[in-house]
């Protein structure tokens, strides 16, 4: 059974592109191919189910400050998320797939470098604000 999965992947390899899938490897230990796949999976979920979160309290409170920031968050982890997804590409599609996977990782950097200089330029309002916020009496 795993060299008739070996084979069709090595074939899709040579068809799309000359380079194998991650797949072609971990197929001598399918448990650990199998936890690749649940994780990348699981933690993709989890970071496109974080910006709907960020999203609708964005729409909710309309005078929220440093929206920027929260939209360079969102932003950010959808990136995060997609990547996951491109690496689970990469178990089994060879070729393209990796194209694909670097420029997921490509716009992560350019997120993640924009919410960090979001962060740095507006960390100190907004921990001022949080700082007056938690100071008020309740």
């Amino acid at each position: 059974m795993l060299d008739r999965i070996a084979d069709a992947a090595y074939a899709l390899a040579q068809h799309w592109g000359g380079m194998q899938p991650h797949a072609i490897c971990l197929l001598q230990d399918p448990a650990l191919l199998a936890v690749g796949v649940v994780t990348n999976i699981g933690v993709a979920l989890a970071y496109f189910a974080i910006p709907l979160c960020l999203w609708r309290l964005l729409r909710q409170a309309a005078l929220l400050p440093f929206r920027s920031v929260l939209v360079m968050f969102v932003i950010f982890i959808l990136a995060c998320g997609t990547s996951h997804l491109t690496k689970v590409l990469t178990l089994f599609l060879g070729g393209w797939a990796y194209w694909l996977d670097a420029t997921a990782c490509t716009v992560t950097l350019v997120a993640s470098l924009a919410t960090a200089l979001g962060l740095l330029r507006h960390g100190r309002r907004i921990a001022g604000l949080a700082g007056r916020l938690l100071a008020r009496p309740a």
